[in-house]
This record gives C-alpha cells, structure tokens and sequence, in this order.
C-alpha cells in the first residue's frame, strides 16, 4: 500500500467531527502524513517472553535442588561398592541380618592432617547396631559417601548383650585399631555418660565423639610417653568415670 492510499484510507476512518472545519485541508495532510512516516519508522514491539521458558527454568533449578541434595539419598540406601566393600565384615557378623545399604553418617568430629572423623552405623530390624569409624574429607554430615577414606575398625552389637545388666557402666566395653601411622581410633560404652574428654600426656584435652551408645576418638601413640586417659562427665560436669587409654602397638610384643 502506498503512502497516498494510506493517507486515503486513514482519512476515511476519521470520525465526522464540525472540528474538521476548522482545519484546513494542507495542515490535515500534513499531520496525516507525519503520523503516517511515524507509524513506519517505530521500533517493532518488544517481544514477551513467553511463560513456558520460566517454566523450563523453575524446572532446572529444582533438579540442581535435587542433585546438591544426594548426599542423603546416597547414605540412604544408594552406597557405591567401593564404599559397601570394606563394610562387609557387617554382614558376616549379623548374619545378613544388617543391610550396609542402609549405613549413614551419624556423626563426625575433627580428625588428624585435616580430616574428620565420622562415624557410619546401621541397624537391624531386631535391633543390632553396626558402627564404622573412619577418617575422610570434611563436610556436611548429609554429604555422599566418600571414594577415598580410611576405614578405621568397626564393630557389630546386639540389642541383647547391650540390655544386660552387667558391663554396661561407662567404659565398661572399648574396641579400637591402630593403623600405620600409629593413629589409634577407639570407641568406648557410653554407659549413660552425656560427655567425654582425651586428657592427653601434654595435659591437653580433646572431646570424645558420642554416637549410639558409645564414644569415639583417636590418639597418636607415642613410645615416648604414656598414652591418653578417657575421662567421662556426668551432666553437672562433674568426672565419674577415668579409663587408661592403651597403646595398641606394644600388645603382644
């Protein structure tokens, strides 16, 4: 369409007004043709955009959600083979009756060259609990299951030999291991004590890490000096129970 039938059309659409006769004619087209020039050299308009693409990002951001959430998810019950490996010996003292699948991090505490030690438990439906203490990288507690770690011992207990009347006081029952390093980790029956201390040989203290039932620490052993003692406070922190830590090393030389 040309300008001048434009002109044409845009002059027919002009509602009938007695203002019209108070224009002149020149100064009409004029303004007729300057609106005209105007409507052709406006920018075209600004594209929305659309909801659908708002959609598709809500939608990636939920599964960047989804994927920074794992780690529970993979110490729930999706643990890699390299993980559930070293934690078999689980299985062969429960009889099966323990699932390492089901193994999560319960808790963690400052370990020795900047990693932490965090403690792996599971239970079975009839109650035996299994632990395994071992040195990794820190992080969340609900982080996945590590690829490089040091297993560090662990133990399987059933729900009976812990309701026994006897040999349930604090630090009645300790289990440890010792690795090449001469880093040893232990753990010791809580016996109803809430905290727990190292006193070491430099007169140091370092906490005790409590989780089901017992608590967990390591210590260097050093044949120069006589190694840490565990000592437990009751909740006025007041000490009611010591133990002698040993060094692993020297048994059976």
């Amino acid at each position: 369409m040309t300008g001048q039938s434009k002109l044409t059309t845009l002059e027919k659409l002009r509602p009938a007004t007695t203002v019209a006769n108070c224009w002149p004619a020149a100064a009409r087209d004029a303004v007729l043709e300057r609106l005209l020039q105007a409507t052709a050299d406006s920018p075209p308009p600004v594209r929305v955009r659309p909801r659908r693409r708002r959609l598709l990002l809500t939608a990636a951001l939920t599964a960047g959600l989804l994927t920074s959430g794992a780690g529970i998810a993979t110490a729930g019950g999706l643990l890699p083979d390299s993980f559930i490996g070293p934690l078999s010996f689980w299985a062969k003292e429960t009889g099966g009756a323990v699932d390492v699948q089901t193994a999560r991090r319960v808790a963690q505490a400052p370990g020795p060259d900047g990693t932490v030690l965090s403690v792996w438990s599971a239970r079975s439906e009839d109650g035996t609990t299994c632990i395994a203490p071992m040195f990794e990288s820190p992080g969340p507690l609900d982080r996945p299951a590590p690829t490089d770690f040091r297993l560090a011992g662990g133990s399987c207990e059933r729900k009976s030999d812990r309701d026994r009347g006897s040999g349930n006081g604090p630090f009645d029952r300790v289990g440890g291991s010792s690795d090449d390093r001469g880093i040893h980790t232990m753990w010791a029956a809580a016996g109803g004590v809430p905290r727990a201390e190292l006193r070491l040989a430099d007169g140091t203290m370092r906490p005790a890490l409590l989780a089901e039932g017992q608590f967990f620490f390591w210590y260097l052993a050093d044949e120069r000096v006589d190694p840490p003692t565990l000592v437990g406070y009751d909740a006025a922190a007041r000490v009611v129970a010591e133990r002698p830590l040993p060094n692993l090393d020297r048994i059976g030389r």
